[in-house]
């Protein structure tokens, strides 16, 4: 590449790199500095900056639930990111795709309702969920009292699949939108050929649609994870962490040890926990992203 070339590819990126410094680096060094001091919000330590060490780390280590906020983090990052987004949103793509090809009119409203539920705002969501879910009054209650079932309470019983089910209808329709536009990039002579030379639908499909979207699988599970582990509003929204913490996930603790609590320094150890827990996750799911059809 010449000088010339290089020098204007900086300039062209230096604006998103200086956005990205201030709005996500900047905070990320603040939160690891923070959480190894004592820092609270009320008490002696309001707004002390002195050195502690590892102390905050220690201390989330001791927690007697912590090993139950991992695997609440694990299970909901999973449901939400892997199974109801990534998977989700392909499926949701693919067959969207195929309604296009197909001269199907009501394909492009089907996709705008998906991306129509991922712009909702949190709360919205939230109260949309919340109707749904209702014991007494939820329109999942009375479908089933209608059908001579019982109520079900299902924010009681299953707290975690409904906070699943809830944030991975928020999130899928981001990854539909990459994969769906991903599909629209493959070259069609491909799959018209294996179907001249007799190819099945499924083969099709296994053997030149999903390599050749790997990659984009790969990136999809990124961005769906950043997201998911690090939410909590819509969690909070509807279960506030559950009867016995059986949604508290590691985002929704560090929130209440920070914002409820008041213990900031404690809050920010948690959320660097969090992204090391996302990083560990990044760097399976770039494996994914480098392999090639």
């Amino acid at each position: 590449m010449k000088r010339s070339a290089r020098r204007s590819y900086v300039l062209a990126v230096a604006p998103a790199l200086v956005l990205m410094a201030i709005f996500y680096l900047g905070p990320a060094i603040w939160a690891v500095y923070i959480s190894t001091t004592p820092m609270s919000l009320v008490g002696p330590d309001a707004g002390s900056t002195r050195f502690i060490g590892l102390d905050n780390y220690r201390a989330i280590w001791k927690h007697p639930d912590f090993p139950t906020f991992v695997w609440n983090t694990v299970v909901y990052t999973a449901g939400v990111a892997v199974i109801g987004a990534t998977i989700g949103g392909l499926l949701i793509a693919l067959v969207i795709d195929r309604a296009r090809r197909d001269g199907n009119r009501l394909a492009m409203a089907a996709f705008g309702a998906v991306v129509l539920a991922g712009i909702c705002p949190v709360p919205l969501v939230g109260s949309i969920w919340g109707i749904i879910l209702d014991y007494r009054d939820g329109v999942l209650n009375a479908l089933l009292t209608t059908a001579g079932f019982e109520r079900v309470d299902w924010l009681g019983k299953r707290p975690m699949l409904m906070v699943i089910v809830a944030e991975a209808w928020r999130t899928v329709g981001l990854a539909m939108i990459v994969f769906y536009g991903a599909l629209r990039t493959l070259p069609a002579s491909v799959g018209e050929a294996a179907m001249l030379d007799g190819a099945s639908s499924w083969t099709r499909l296994r053997t030149i649609t999903l390599p050749q979207i790997m990659p984009t699988a790969g990136l999809v599970l990124l961005m769906t994870t950043i997201l998911t582990a690090g939410s909590f509003l819509l969690n909070e929204i509807l279960t506030g962490g559950g009867t016995a913490l059986q949604t508290e996930t590691l985002a929704l603790y560090s929130f209440h040890a920070a914002l409820i609590d008041f213990r900031i320094a404690y809050g920010a150890a948690l959320s660097v926990v969090i992204l090391l827990f996302t990083l560990v996750c990044a760097a399976v799911y770039l494996r994914i992203a480098e392999k090639r059809p």
